[in-house]
């Protein structure tokens, strides 16, 4: 019995009849008869990272990809469980992409916003469904509501990187795009990266989450270099990395911060993305923006 049936008792009826069904195949195959059999549908959970903590009734997004050998077209159903399989609840399709390699295979991002209201330590796993075969069940992320968690590996440099594609826009006129972050340990912001938008940049800056300015220094190349001093900060503060794009020219992807997402060491609120148009402190925000700026983390 493979594992994931240990989640899934509506896929489980008895051991018996998965003895059965291995002997017929054993004969079939003695026979010369057998035939392959398809693989079931596959997913994986992008965010929350594992070992992530929020607070009772703040909203995580839980998003991933999933694929079927013949296509996304065959996907009907996104379930995600936060009670490592007993119970499922149905997400929806964000996204078509490649699945990365050479695989050839597309395919389907995928989202749900949970929000807990007991605190507790929660098994968060996923399944994508055809209209005939429950998908394989994810490898689990453990989620700490309320509760503390324990410091885990992070993704120091790469803060949050999303699978889906970024658009490009052009505003006209200088424009400071920004993500607002926290931390769950701490440490130092080192730098800031501009994944998308490198070559568009006349300066970065770190903020405080109040609007007093941290650090700031001006880009001569598509490379951002360091500060010249790591900048303290500490887990509960907010704060704001963003960069100045002179000519108003940069690359933004939608609808990525409906929830909190969670990607250690950061945590990234409700609405992250941030911007204006004053060469000052970005607040504004458009439809969760994600542009595509993010810090560099050190311990």
């Amino acid at each position: 019995m493979a594992w994931q049936d240990f989640f899934d008792p509506s896929r489980v009826r008895s051991v018996w009849p998965k003895v059965l069904t291995a002997a017929a195949a054993a004969l079939l195959l003695v026979s010369g008869a057998a035939h392959a059999v398809a693989p079931l549908p596959q997913s994986h959970i992008y965010t929350p990272s594992n070992g992530g903590r929020i607070e009772v009734g703040e909203p995580v997004l839980i998003s991933g990809g999933g694929y079927e050998q013949t296509g996304p077209d065959n996907l009907r159903e996104y379930e995600v469980s936060v009670d490592g399989g007993t119970t499922w609840r149905s997400g929806h399709r964000t996204a078509t992409v490649g699945l990365g390699g050479e695989t050839g295979i597309t395919q389907a991002l995928w989202a749900y916003v949970f929000t807990p209201d007991e605190p507790g330590v929660y098994t968060v796993v996923s399944r994508v469904n055809t209209d005939t075969a429950h998908g394989e069940v994810s490898a689990p992320r453990t989620l700490y509501v309320g509760v503390p968690a324990p410091v885990t590996g992070g993704c120091y440099s790469c803060g949050f990187y999303s699978e889906n594609p970024a658009a490009y826009d052009s505003e006209g006129r200088p424009v400071e795009l920004g993500l607002r972050f926290r931390v769950d340990r701490p440490g130092s912001v080192t730098r800031i990266f501009l994944w998308n938008n490198a070559g568009e940049a006349s300066r970065v800056r770190l903020w405080r989450g109040d609007g007093t300015l941290l650090a700031d220094k001006r880009v001569d190349s598509a490379y951002t270099e360091p500060f010249a001093t790591p900048v303290r900060v500490v887990p509960g503060e907010e704060y704001v990395a963003s960069f100045t794009s002179w000519r108003g020219l940069y690359r933004s992807t939608e609808n990525m911060f409906p929830a909190t997402v969670i990607q250690a060491p950061f945590i990234l609120p409700a609405h992250a993305g941030v911007y204006s148009y004053d060469d000052g402190f970005p607040t504004q925000t458009w439809n969760d923006s994600h542009y595509w700026v993010t810090p560099e983390f050190q311990s």
